[in-house]
């Protein structure tokens, strides 16, 4: 539920929101609304910012990769952050982080992680021949 808010921005602002509305073809209200929502998690969240991906914004560990990649990485090693961290080779800070902001906002992760799963499936009928592998990294830490 959406509650209305009325901000002042300076002109300069006002202008850059109302430009990025025209480019993605949303009402400056919408991006208002997500410019603020991704703002205040971030603030909570440090070490999360947000990107686009083929005009969509998805929660990234900053500097590395999109949070829903991690969470799947990790729910590959029952959720043990120095095991993920190595894989990934990210800090066992950013793993942290990153299932801390999994535990705040599941649904949004999870959408992601069955949209990749299903992304999988299309291939497999594309290509029936394909099969998943796993290799062992270097720390001997088995990657599937």
């Amino acid at each position: 539920m959406s509650h209305p808010v009325t901000v002042r921005l300076p002109e300069s602002a006002a202008e850059e929101l109302r430009l990025v509305a025209r480019r993605e073809r949303r009402s400056v209200s919408e991006i208002g609304a997500r410019f603020i929502d991704e703002g205040l998690r971030q603030h909570r969240f440090p070490y999360i910012e947000f990107r686009s991906f083929n005009g969509e914004r998805h929660a990234c560990i900053k500097g590395a990769l999109q949070v829903w990649q991690l969470i799947m990485v990790a729910k590959g090693y029952a959720g043990d952050v120095d095991k993920t961290a190595i894989h990934l080779d990210i800090k066992p800070e950013q793993v942290k982080a990153g299932l801390y902001y999994y535990e705040n906002y599941p649904e949004e992760i999870d959408q992601a992680l069955e949209e990749n799963e299903l992304g999988y499936e299309r291939l497999k009928r594309l290509l029936p021949n394909m099969q998943m592998a796993s290799a062992p990294i270097e720390s001997g830490i088995e990657a599937v």
